[in-house]
């Protein structure tokens, strides 16, 4: 997801640019991906002082070499308990997202350390179209601003509950398809979830034979969160008997995603939102809309207010101390900061409060900095815009995916968000902007060998473990997807956010480091406490960070 904050790229984005270039200090290492050989072998060189990073090229199509190349980019933390047990690829989410930016920040990348341990290499793998990898899926190649510039103004102030908005909406997505087909070549058609799977094939198989190590005997281990729950269970479909070590965290419904419509991730949106309300009034002082004998039906009744009238009376923002024109916030500005905060509660739960109770005087300027809204779009001459999106990756790679499963038109795109407010009614209203349109006029189709099917009930060479928290606000499907894999165990958390490392729990911990090491799964219906508190007061300089990065507001991130 550094990171963007308006309503829309609230809507659009899951990840921010990861610089190609970083200052550092070492000018012995790579400082740049352009630094990084690229290499048909698996070439680490030291990169970014602290990492050691390959450029892998592999086919298109393995099926079809003749079609072409592409590269894989690959960041390496070492394990700090040296020989380390193996390599373990890492995936935080997307599609388009990108562990480079985890691995650049420290709190982040202590958190993914503390749930894994000290005793496995963690890779990052940028997948095919994301950030360092090829191929290229940057519609505006070359011109990042007027590319920022535009995913703003397309696809801002979307109102589902207007037929003339959703229409708007219907022929703007369009066009956006119409655009990237004529500005990206064919090589996109190769990057999609089932093309990456047998990249992570492709690595294990190449540090193996670096290991002198037969490379049909290699297996993979991963650590795949969100999206990465997708990726990794097309991977134990696609290679069953060359899983590993596979942890499956924050466990999306795979057939859903591969359906296209994205229909089935708010399952426990309004459960987590519901929690906010108990987790403020047990609160106290702590909670912004905490007040003498507050119940969390009250602060329910509140926000629902505030939401209503948001709705039919919005809310400006004239103070140019905070914004550098004018602006109109609606109730989906607020509905999409509502999505961002169940995503991670400890980092915004208490930011989200205030809001709210600032909008109930109708005082909308800590709300329209979240927005990132009243602010000029950055110029290239004064300020250049990051090299990468995962806007278009997103897109690309989602329809790609779908191959054309869920038919597009106005009609089906009305109800799909009525299918979703149904769902929620706090952030229904969110979820379907900016995945399921865009697809119907896109030129592109993976080969038939790149198409992913169907689910069936497969055998894995290791066992699977799959973990979640007891309320995940866009993913909660553990026990269907498991139940694909016989043999496999779930582990589950007590705490609301996406992805177990909202918070800390030893209990979590050791088993999943039990895990790596024996392939011992938890006994079945295990629990774990957690230290989970959203309106605890941090202690100076802390931050807790989920599997997706903290400042991408509004965003079905996945």
């Amino acid at each position: 997801m550094i990171y963007r904050y308006t309503v829309l790229s609230a809507l659009l984005a899951s990840a921010s640019a990861t610089p190609l270039a970083l200052k550092r200090a070492n000018l012995t290492t790579a400082q740049s991906w352009k630094d990084v050989p690229l290499s048909s072998d698996l070439t680490y060189v030291p990169c970014f002082d602290n990492f050691t990073c390959a450029n892998l090229e592999v086919p298109l199509d393995y099926d079809n070499p003749d079609v072409g190349t592409t590269n894989i980019a690959f960041i390496k933390y070492e394990a700090l308990n040296q020989p380390a047990k193996g390599d373990a690829i890492f995936n935080p989410g997307g599609p388009g997202g990108s562990p480079m930016n985890f691995f650049w920040d420290p709190s982040s990348y202590g958190l993914l350390r503390g749930l894994l341990g000290d005793d496995w290499n963690i890779v990052g793998m940028d997948p095919r179209g994301v950030n360092n990898s090829g191929p290229n899926l940057d519609c505006f190649d070359g011109h990042p601003a007027i590319r920022d510039f535009y995913e703003i103004q397309a696809f801002s102030d979307i109102d589902p509950r207007s037929s003339v908005s959703i229409s708007k909406y219907f022929e703007t997505s369009g066009a956006y398809g119409t655009w990237c087909s004529q500005t990206l070549n064919n090589t996109a058609n190769y990057a999609n979830t089932p093309a990456t799977a047998r990249d992570m094939l492709q690595y294990a198989e190449k540090l193996a034979e670096s290991q002198g190590e037969p490379s049909e005997e290699a297996v993979v281990n991963y650590y795949g969160a969100s999206y990465g729950t997708a990726l990794g269970t097309t991977f134990a479909q696609m290679f069953p008997e060359r899983v590993g070590k596979f942890i499956i965290d924050a466990v999306q419904d795979v057939e859903d995603y591969y359906f296209g419509s994205w229909s089935k991730n708010l399952l426990q949106a309004d459960e987590a939102v519901n929690a906010f309300f108990s987790y403020c009034a047990e609160a106290g002082p702590n909670c912004a809309l905490y007040r003498n004998g507050t119940t969390a039906d009250d602060i329910k009744q509140r926000l629902d207010t505030v939401l209503k009238n948001m709705e039919d009376s919005p809310v400006t923002v004239a103070d140019p101390n905070f914004v550098q024109f004018p602006v109109v916030l609606t109730h989906m500005d607020l509905r999409g900061l509502i999505l961002t905060a169940l995503y991670n509660p400890p980092v915004y739960w208490t930011s989200l409060a205030t809001v709210i109770s600032l909008l109930e005087e109708r005082n909308g300027t800590l709300l329209v900095q979240f927005a990132e809204k009243g602010k000029m779009p950055v110029a290239e001459c004064d300020n250049p815009p990051d090299t990468y999106s995962t806007i278009d990756p997103k897109l690309l790679i989602a329809c790609n995916d779908n191959n054309k499963r869920f038919t597009v038109t106005e009609e089906s795109l009305a109800a799909l968000f009525m299918g979703q407010r149904d769902l929620s009614e706090y952030v229904g209203d969110v979820w379907p902007i900016v995945i399921v349109p865009q697809c119907r006029n896109l030129r592109f189709a993976s080969p038939p060998n790149q198409v992913f099917n169907k689910f069936e009930v497969k055998e894995t060479k290791s066992p699977i473990l799959f973990i979640d928290n007891t309320i995940d606000p866009v993913t909660s499907s553990y026990d269907q997807m498991s139940a694909f894999f016989p043999g496999s165990g779930i582990l589950l958390q007590d705490a609301v956010g996406h992805g177990v490392i909202v918070t800390t729990s030893n209990c979590t911990s050791s088993y999943v480091q039990k895990y790596l090491e024996t392939l011992e799964l938890p006994p079945p219906d295990t629990v774990c406490e957690t230290d989970f508190d959203p309106f605890a007061a941090p202690a100076a300089g802390a931050e807790k960070r989920s599997v997706v990065p903290r400042t991408v507001p509004f965003s079905h991130r996945m």
